[in-house]
């Protein structure tokens, strides 16, 4: 059986768009987390699988959010940390701004579930190699935030050209050109960059790609590519033994067409990327996740990223 793990970027709609595209009277409802992370963990319950939530320190401000947060750390999903803000330029921080933003969401996190993160997922995979340093300092684990894919320049390009009302900072995603390049399985990094290995960083957890053609492998990509592209992937995968880290979005779980969401969902003419997951009825999107699960579930053997981290450093 192959080691897997399953994580989610639990990116809300305020996370993303700041206000971008909200039309409702009085902004936004903050329903949205609740809805997915209850929807998250019913989808997961039946393969027994607890996964890694990156969330965002905002979301920890609202009380209406609290019961949720608290009840999916309490059914033993891992909490960890995806930057106080959501600020997409996060590479191009100052080292006490990327810090204040780790930090941040540390201490909200903390106020909320009496949970200290030991992991790092960097907004839109946007990391510097500087942040390894801060990372170090303050405890961590381990990072998340490499995707090494040899598409990156493409998903540079599209990010950029679709992201044309937002400012030049965050219109940047997935961080270093190098981190392309970056091996494919997890390994522990230098303290220089999180996209070699080293001997003195954190353990790095890389975003699942395809072996040789290092094609992404996720559910945005599944919803894009359709269910036969997954299926070949995952088989390249367990012949190569390769270890597994599916990602999904919050949004991949909740159904924007309900009528306390869909007057705070953009549209392409406010000059952002809208991701399929904001038009796709739930009913598709469960099933084909659902179809994916039933696979990875026959050949892996699941964890979350924390658990994943502490075994390794036990070697």
């Amino acid at each position: 059986m192959l080691q897997a793990a399953i994580s989610s970027d639990i990116d809300t709609l305020w996370s993303n768009y700041k206000g971008i595209g909200c039309r409702r009277s009085g902004g936004y409802s903050y329903a949205e987390l609740r809805i997915g992370l209850e929807a998250f963990d019913r989808f997961l319950e039946p393969y027994g699988i607890k996964a890694t939530l990156f969330m965002v320190g905002e979301d920890f401000r609202h009380a209406c959010n609290h019961e949720a947060i608290r009840a999916v750390a309490a059914a033993g999903h891992e909490i960890a940390n995806h930057s106080m803000t959501h600020a997409q330029g996060f590479r191009l921080l100052s080292m006490q701004e990327k810090e204040a933003e780790i930090a941040g969401m540390e201490a909200q996190c903390l106020e909320v579930t009496n949970i200290r993160p030991v992991g790092f997922r960097s907004p839109g995979w946007n990391v510097g190699d500087d942040a390894v340093e801060i990372l170090k300092r303050r405890g961590y684990l381990y990072d998340s935030s490499v995707h090494p894919t040899v598409i990156m320049p493409l998903l540079k390009f599209l990010h950029w050209k679709s992201m044309s009302s937002r400012s030049a900072a965050d219109r940047t995603t997935m961080g270093h050109l190098h981190y392309m390049l970056a091996p494919t399985n997890p390994y522990l990094c230098g303290r220089g960059s999180f996209g070699r290995r080293g001997a003195d960083g954190v353990m790095e957890f890389p975003v699942t790609v395809t072996p040789r053609l290092r094609l992404p492998f996720f559910a945005t990509f599944l919803m894009a590519s359709g269910l036969p592209m997954f299926q070949r992937s995952l088989r390249s995968l367990v012949a190569a033994g390769r270890p597994i880290q599916f990602m999904f979005h919050l949004s991949d779980f909740v159904d924007y067409r309900r009528a306390d969401l869909a007057d705070q969902v953009p549209t392409d003419g406010d000059g952002v990327y809208v991701p399929q997951a904001l038009r796709m009825p739930l009913e598709k999107k469960l099933d084909l996740f659902r179809q994916a699960m039933d696979m990875m579930a026959e050949v892996c053997t699941f964890k979350t990223l924390q658990q994943y981290a502490i075994q390794g450093e036990a070697r």
